[in-house]
């Protein structure tokens, strides 16, 4: 997709304090091998904070930097990977009843961690339908991994600890500090038992109290799969990556070499060279490795996150083009190519 007029015109990201990785390692609640391997320095742990709640105060900051701020929101997009809170419930609408958004519409999207990504995607085919003076959409994605069903010191490939965050975006049909050049989404089912393993799909893991194993799922299917379509499975993922990230590039008219910065999930270096710069001839100095180490994987929002730090340290020019990529159980890919359109007042 190559969207016309579709702007990011206001930001927000609401983060917990970091937990020491050292810390974690020294208590037993990270293994030391792959604290020493995987260089984490911290992973942002939020307290009893809600992801709704957590979802509010980014979005309220967000709602700040963009012109028209809340009066202006005619749909709202919620994106999540773990609990929200009730089941059976609406977050999108506690959301918006927080923030005052009335008369507008709004859903979650459950596309784990690309949410925001594809919130971005449906956003855009979304702008040209809005309700008259209610002009913009409003992304948000949260995540709260605090649960007696789930081990974030152990719940992905080496590095890829899952972190607490919140983030924001208002998307806009006639200016910001960004504009969104290509999306280019896809979905690679024969990865989707990686996801899975040996689980039942009927009762639901969590109505059981079954523990969320996603390592143990991952290396179920590894066992039953040495190879897809001639390759590993480590190498078919980043193949994955790769050739998506590549598609978005040359959808948006430009060239690799032309990315300032590409950002993609926190992990270990060795998942960010495999997965993306390597194939993509870019020295790992050009993504935000190093920034993520202190951060964990948060979800949908690393991507943001990283975009915010950007600009508030001065990282970024008016006509630098970046980036975004994200990884999803599924397997889902989904890639964004920004252009900086101008700095906001905000940084």
């Amino acid at each position: 997709m190559k969207p016309v007029n579709v702007f990011l015109s206001g930001l927000g990201c609401w983060l917990p304090t970091a937990y020491a990785a050292s810390e974690a390692a020294a208590a037993g609640l990270y293994d030391a091998t792959v604290f020493a391997e995987s260089r984490l320095r911290g992973v942002l742990v939020a307290g009893p904070e809600s992801p709704p709640e957590m979802a509010v105060r980014a979005a309220r900051t967000a709602l700040a930097r963009t012109p028209g701020g809340a009066a202006a929101i005619g749909a709202l997009l919620h994106g999540s990977t773990f609990y929200q809170g009730p089941e059976m419930w609406s977050p999108s609408a506690y959301i918006m009843r927080e923030l005052g958004i009335t008369g507008a519409g709004g859903t979650e999207i459950r596309n784990g961690c690309n949410s925001m990504l594809t919130g971005i995607e449906l956003a855009a085919g979304l702008l040209s339908h809005q309700p008259p003076g209610r002009p913009d959409i409003l992304l948000t994605t949260a995540d709260n991994f605090n649960s007696p069903l789930f081990d974030r010191w152990d719940s992905g490939p080496m590095g890829v600890i899952a972190a607490d965050a919140a983030s924001a975006v208002v998307i806009s049909p006639a200016a910001g500090f960004a504009r969104v050049d290509a999306v280019v989404s896809r979905i690679y089912p024969e990865f989707e038992a990686m996801a899975r393993g040996d689980e039942p799909l009927f009762p639901p893991t969590g109505s059981t109290g079954r523990r969320i194993d996603t390592v143990g799922r991952a290396r179920q299917f590894n066992e039953r799969v040495r190879e897809i379509g001639g390759m590993s499975v480590a190498d078919g993922i980043a193949k994955a990556c790769s050739e998506t990230a590549l598609a978005a590039v040359d959808e948006a008219g430009i060239g690799v070499g032309d990315l300032r910065w590409v950002l993609v999930p926190n992990g270990d270096e060795a998942t960010t060279r495999n997965c993306m710069m390597d194939p993509l001839g870019l020295d790992i100095s050009r993504s935000q490795w190093e920034f993520g180490c202190g951060i964990g994987h948060a979800s949908s929002s690393d991507q943001f996150i990283a975009v915010d730090h950007l600009l508030r340290t001065g990282q970024l020019d008016a006509g630098d083009h970046l980036l975004l990529f994200g990884g999803a159980p599924g397997w889902s890919a989904v890639a964004v190519v920004l252009t900086i359109t101008e700095l906001p007042l905000w940084t």
